[in-house]
């Protein structure tokens, strides 16, 4: 594909209205902040982000995008659609029983000491939204059926399809599921994602469906030099780091720190 990956001045002034989604640790906190969340909820935040941290360290979006930054941003589009903090925090460890799956991935399966880690850590209510939504079947087809099937959708239900959704539009907020050229994506097809969107309307989600509809209007409008794509089916792990330290080194380091540390003081 050719021609620069900009916006037209017409499309422009048309499109970017939608809401303001975090992507980095102080972005989230401050939403959360502005919204009302209380300081005990703030610290929950900040202790879910510190495990999501340590739990995708060295993963990356099959758009090539941190995977933590894809866990702050859907935390925060939970946060606009649900004053409650489990499903957001759920949403922000939304993938982590299934780590092992990806591209090149070191991690292992969800054994049941690591389940007992994460109720220890965010509790267990969010250990269980996170259980549900690892199980929650989904794609264009089911958002569909879910439109047509709302009347009798129970609350914690209504909880995991919003879950989903966010999930959803993170991976096209910033036209980056056109930066897949393998993936499912249909550059051109003026349908496509509209499920997800009657989907957010019928569960009356009315600003999570334009903002929907924008961000896959944006994907449609990009138009990108094939040097700048994603390789990538799927999220990946990164393992061959650059500028690695043996242990002598680290060890030479921490000397270092600590003299700095000694003469700071």
């Amino acid at each position: 594909m050719g021609g620069n990956p900009t916006l037209t001045p017409e499309n422009s002034r048309r499109l970017l209205h939608m809401r303001h989604y975090a992507l980095t640790y102080q972005q989230l906190i401050r939403q959360a902040a502005d919204q009302g969340f209380a300081d005990r909820e703030l610290v929950d935040i900040r202790v879910c982000y510190d495990m999501a941290v340590r739990l995708t360290d060295g993963l990356y979006r099959k758009q090539m995008v941190p995977f933590i930054c894809h866990l702050v941003r859907t935390g925060s589009i939970v946060m606009y659609e649900s004053r409650e903090l489990p499903p957001v925090l759920a949403s922000m460890l939304h993938a982590v029983f299934f780590l092992h799956v990806f591209s090149g991935s070191t991690r292992r399966g969800a054994r049941k000491k690591d389940r007992q880690m994460v109720r220890n850590t965010v509790g267990s209510e969010v250990e269980s939204f996170i259980s549900d939504y690892s199980c929650f079947k989904w794609g264009p087809s089911v958002a569909a059926r879910w439109s047509e099937s709302l009347d009798n959708v129970d609350g914690r239900t209504h909880q995991l399809l919003i879950m989903r959704l966010a999930d959803e539009l993170e991976d096209h907020l910033d036209a980056a599921e056109a930066f897949v050229p393998r993936g499912q994506f249909r550059a051109g097809d003026s349908t496509y994602g509209q499920e997800y969107v009657g989907l957010a309307r019928s569960m009356g989600r009315n600003s999570l469906a334009a903002d929907f509809e924008e961000a896959l209007e944006i994907s449609q409008l990009a138009r990108l030099p094939d040097g700048v794509l994603s390789p990538h089916l799927s999220s990946f792990e990164v393992r061959d780091r650059l500028m690695c330290a043996n242990p002598i080194e680290r060890l030479g380091s921490w000397v270092r720190r600590r003299r700095m540390g000694r003469s700071d003081r």
